[in-house]
């Protein structure tokens, strides 16, 4: 909870940044790299929450790492939030960056979660089908989870929509029980 309200203003203050120099595009593009660098990168996700460095170094080491294909409103976000301490947060940030930008380009993100990986040809049907049911540009984030055993799970917003397999296991067994 605490992430999300540092986070806030944070984002808020980038995409009011963007939006004025008119970058929006680029730093969205920018986020987007970072998201990835983190998701694949260890060694990064420790540079960021290392209590050990300091705010300086880490300001350094971004100015370093991004000079090139980055745009400067963005280098200079990701130096304000290592000498603000807040670089931990960065990831809360990207977050509710990317809803403040899906929010305000009318997009709604469906949070999809599979046993086994989804194809493309999938994504496309179900971003068209959940584009039709909630009348708004939908953006998907996919995940896979074995656990599920089987079917989806689809978040839009505040609905849920559960066609797991393990779901389906669980209904059918409290049927069962009650007779």
């Amino acid at each position: 909870m605490r992430d999300i309200r540092v986070a806030k203003p944070y984002a808020r203050a980038l995409y009011e940044a963007a939006v004025e120099q008119e970058v929006l595009p680029s730093i969205t593009a920018d986020i987007e790299k970072l998201r990835e660098l983190i998701e694949q990168s260890e060694e990064f996700t420790q540079f960021i929450n290392s209590p050990l460095l300091t705010p300086q170094i880490k300001s350094d080491t971004f100015q370093q790492l991004f000079t090139d294909g980055v745009h400067p409103l963005t280098i200079n976000f990701f130096k304000l939030l290592a000498l603000k301490q807040r670089e931990r947060y960065l990831v809360a940030i990207m977050d509710v960056f990317s809803a403040i930008v899906d929010e305000a380009a009318g997009r709604v993100v469906a949070k999809v979660t599979t046993a086994v990986p989804v194809t493309q040809n999938q994504e496309q049907q179900l971003v068209q089908q959940l584009s039709a049911y909630s009348g708004k540009q939908v953006r998907l984030e996919t995940e896979t989870d074995e656990q599920i055993q089987g079917g989806f799970i689809v978040q839009l917003g505040d609905t849920v929509f559960d066609a797991s397999v393990t779901t389906q296991l669980q209904r059918l067994k409290r049927q069962l029980a009650k007779g």
